[in-house]
């Protein structure tokens, strides 16, 4: 209840800033270009929760600023203005302004705002953006290469920028910074995130099943558990799906590993609605990072097998497994840091040029 109340107040502040001097511009104006998964069913105030959904802003003027509401104080952004050095903003719970840029010189400005943290860490409501004595512009053209990637904490970039072990702990999560993003550069492409830390196949990293794991979020626009708001398909086509899930469902400290016909039954069912969803798409497997052998059950070999297993039943020439090295993270933290991410962005786009000759 209180976060749509904070949406409720969000829209009564646009209405009065609307009927004063300035005018408050939409956030789906057709001059903002939007990258990554977010709710647009009310366009007053779309909703992004999914870690590394972008919005690019072409103008003319003196300064820009978004009215936004959090529903925590744990959210995180990344502002960069003309290319310079991105600032990195904390929102607080509800409405607020924040201040994107300002004291600009004459002439046209690139503003790129990244949402850095996952779902659990807040969900940010855009509710329109002020270009006092200003204008929009069209925004830059789109790469034409599309990447859509499923995961878990590695893909969304949890604890990629924890180069201080004792600082804020949900600012080292940076969407930016995580291998699939990083990847998206290299490769000129758009990237979509669709990852929630601590979800798996079949279970979370608790071991619970009665919680939305990847089968359940990836056909979600916004995966709070409390509304499921659903994403249509066919407003993304991805050139490449890849696919980081395993982790989680092969937490030892929960258990054994997960048992071999339940995890891999469950896994063919999961890439098949993928493959229904895009079947143009090579799909490509990958263990990732974290899972290790140093137990006796040796899961990371298990969990290799497993996918291994699920291609051969597929039968699907299009879905590959891409073996990741296995990396040791930081600060007792197993998630990967940013330089880690990068060896395995490198794994990866071996493989996608290979399979996509780009």
């Amino acid at each position: 209840m209180r976060r749509h109340l904070v949406i409720c107040v969000g829209v009564l502040l646009v209405s009065a800033l609307v009927s004063g001097a300035d005018v408050l511009v939409s956030p789906t104006h057709p001059s903002i270009r939007w990258m990554g998964r977010f709710d647009g069913t009310n366009p007053l105030a779309p909703r992004m929760s999914y870690p590394g959904v972008t919005l690019t802003i072409r103008f003319e003027g003196p300064s820009l600023t978004a009215r936004l509401a959090s529903s925590t104080d744990h959210t995180y952004l990344q502002v960069t203005v003309d290319g310079g050095i991105p600032k990195v903003e904390r929102l607080i719970e509800g409405p607020q302004d924040l201040v994107l840029a300002s004291a600009l010189p004459s002439g046209p400005h690139i503003v790129e705002v990244v949402k850095r943290t996952e779902t659990w860490q807040g969900i940010v409501t855009v509710l329109g953006f002020d270009l006092p004595g200003g204008k929009l512009l069209p925004a830059p053209e789109p790469p034409s290469r599309r990447l859509l990637f499923i995961g878990d904490s590695v893909t969304c970039g949890t604890g990629v920028d924890r180069g201080d072990c004792d600082m804020d702990p949900y600012r080292p999560s940076n969407a930016v910074g995580s291998y699939a993003m990083e990847l998206g550069r290299r490769l000129a492409a758009e990237v979509h995130l669709v990852c929630w830390g601590g979800r798996g196949i079949i279970r979370d990293w608790r071991g619970r099943t009665d919680v939305l794991t990847a089968p359940q979020f990836f056909d979600l626009a916004l995966p709070d558990e409390a509304t499921n708001t659903p994403w249509d398909h066919n407003r993304y086509s991805p050139d490449a799906v890849i696919v980081n899930l395993g982790t989680n469902d092969f937490n030892l400290s929960i258990g054994p590993v997960p048992e071999e016909e339940t995890f891999v039954s469950a896994y063919v069912r999961f890439l098949r609605h993928v493959r229904d969803r895009h079947p143009a798409a090579p799909i490509i497997l990958t263990e990732g990072t974290i899972v290790s052998d140093e137990d006796k059950q040796k899961p990371r070999t298990t969990l290799s097998s497993y996918i291994d297993k699920a291609i051969a039943r597929l039968g699907d020439a299009r879905v590959i497994h891409v073996a990741a090295t296995r990396q040791p993270g930081a600060c007792g933290d197993a998630h990967p840091t940013k330089a880690q991410s990068a060896v395995f962005a490198s794994e990866l786009e071996v493989a996608l040029r290979a399979k996509l000759g780009w």
